[in-house]
């Protein structure tokens, strides 16, 4: 049996990170390692794609080699698994860097547009080398010499090699814009919960309802990755409200009972200046926002 408030621990672990340049440093080099790993993927994307093209645009009988061969034979395999597996792992860590570093706050949006801006540059700078056909609307058999005329499937592989990295910026694009406004919600909601936490109102609230977060892998297993809680809380003017906010922190995980309430009393109706925490004694970023 522990003497000590489980909670207290995990609080002194996790404050020990806090601010600490080592802690990012180690974000910033998984950043980057990051990066390399997406632009290698990217590498790995852009060589799928132009075998893919090849086979649509020249004869099945052109035996140029259009994969790279640098490593040997395997090196397509090793590509993709260095691309997939590397950019995995490294953006993990950088997150979990980023979370010691920053105690818990919830995390700007950085790593998926930077992951996403390196596959399109590289697939971009890649599709400057695919492999250019025998000859343009024609498909040269140099065996048997039965030449073939392009269809219109024939055509689009043709100018894959533009509208394929002209996608790839497209979606990189959209994802920087959906980023860009994001970290702004997530900096006026950070700015709101600090100046509630000195000028606004906390009262008890009392979870009413609580529906759990699920995801499934391939094989059918069921993991819980957090919970939709229902909190009914009394305002300054005795109005009851209701405000329904997702937990993803499993050491904090509640189940029925109470709740603390963090909200505006000039404004308790305004959503975005309500604010719920699942412990007893919540830490600025234990108060849980609009913003996912």
């Amino acid at each position: 049996m522990s003497t000590m408030d489980p909670a207290a621990v995990r609080r002194a672990k996790q404050e020990q990170y806090v601010g600490r340049p080592g802690v990012l440093a180690g974000a910033i080099i998984f950043a980057v390692l990051q990066v390399a790993c997406a632009a290698v993927l990217g590498v790995g994307i852009g060589a799928m794609a132009n075998f893919v093209r090849h086979s649509i645009i020249d004869s099945v009988f052109d035996d140029r080699d259009v994969f790279p061969t640098f490593w040997g034979p395997a090196t397509m395999a090793i590509v993709l698994s260095v691309g997939f597996v590397g950019l995995g792992v490294s953006a993990a860590l950088s997150s979990m860097f980023i979370q010691r570093y920053r105690g818990g706050e919830k995390q700007p949006s950085v790593l998926a547009p930077l992951g996403l801006v390196a596959i399109a540059i590289t697939i971009t700078i890649h599709a400057q080398t695919w492999t250019e056909p025998l000859e343009v609307g024609t498909q040269i058999d140099p065996t048997f010499n039965t030449n073939e005329d392009w269809g219109v499937f024939s055509w689009i592989a043709y100018y894959a090699n533009i509208w394929v990295p002209a996608l790839a910026i497209a979606l990189a694009a959209l994802m920087v814009r959906y980023a860009i406004r994001y970290n702004r919600r997530l900096r006026l909601q950070i700015a709101n919960r600090n100046r509630l936490l000195t000028s606004g109102r906390r009262v008890v609230g009392t979870i009413t309802e609580v529906t759990v977060v699920t995801s499934q892998n391939s094989e059918g297993h069921k993991t819980t990755v957090g919970a939709d809680i229902v909190v009914k809380f009394t305002d300054a003017n005795g109005t009851d409200r209701w405000v329904k906010r997702r937990s993803t922190n499993r050491s904090a995980m509640p189940g029925t009972g109470v709740a603390m309430v963090l909200f505006d009393p000039l404004q308790p109706g305004d959503e975005d200046l309500i604010f719920v925490a699942f412990t007893a004694d919540p830490t600025p970023p234990d108060w849980i926002g609009t913003v996912a």
